[in-house]
């Protein structure tokens, strides 16, 4: 049984992300504090200046700049730290956990390829909202351990917890796991 495993929330980041309903103390946290620890989970990524404000993503930064032209100190991180921070946290996790909001979401979508990718293969799990249309996310879709349609943001909370919990029942070793 694993202790504590290793959460990664991939999706589109946006203002009033989803994650911050899922992990409490995200909203500010400084991503060079580490992971974030729950009492269910270790988050692990992504990390990002919270939207709830208004800020953006600019050319050569990751949500560090709001719109009203602040720049939030130590925040900035170049595209290049972005991706390998995240790659990181991909190739450690346990459960890779998907929310698909809109179908423009390359992002997400490399993420997912890099979860079936890594030689240390996390449980892959992908939720889509309401609405979106799966058709042409086939290939991601039959890669997924489990997938769930329709699922609403109140959902995810809830959705999580069963996934978190099927991480823990699955063979270990399917998903190099280790108890």
């Amino acid at each position: 049984m694993i202790k504590s495993p290793k959460l990664y929330l991939a999706g589109k980041i946006k203002k009033n992300d989803f994650r911050h309903q899922i992990v409490h103390n995200l909203s500010g946290h400084d991503t060079n504090s580490g992971y974030l620890q729950t009492e269910d989970f270790t988050y692990i990524g992504p990390f990002f200046v919270a939207c709830d404000h208004g800020c953006y993503h600019s050319p050569n930064s990751h949500g560090s700049i709001a719109e009203n032209g602040c720049m939030h100190s130590g925040a900035t991180q170049s595209q290049a730290e972005v991706i390998r921070k995240n790659n990181a946290a991909i190739d450690s996790a346990d459960l890779v956990f998907a929310y698909i909001t809109t179908t423009d979401c390359y992002g997400t979508l490399i993420e997912i390829g890099r979860a079936t990718s890594t030689l240390r293969r996390p449980r892959l799990a992908i939720a889509f909202a309401p609405g979106i249309p799966v058709d042409d996310l086939w290939y991601c879709v039959l890669q997924a351990d489990s997938v769930h349609y329709s699922v609403r943001e109140c959902c995810l909370r809830e959705l999580l917890s069963a996934e978190l919990k099927a991480l823990q029942t699955a063979h270990p070793a399917a998903h190099g796991v280790t108890p």
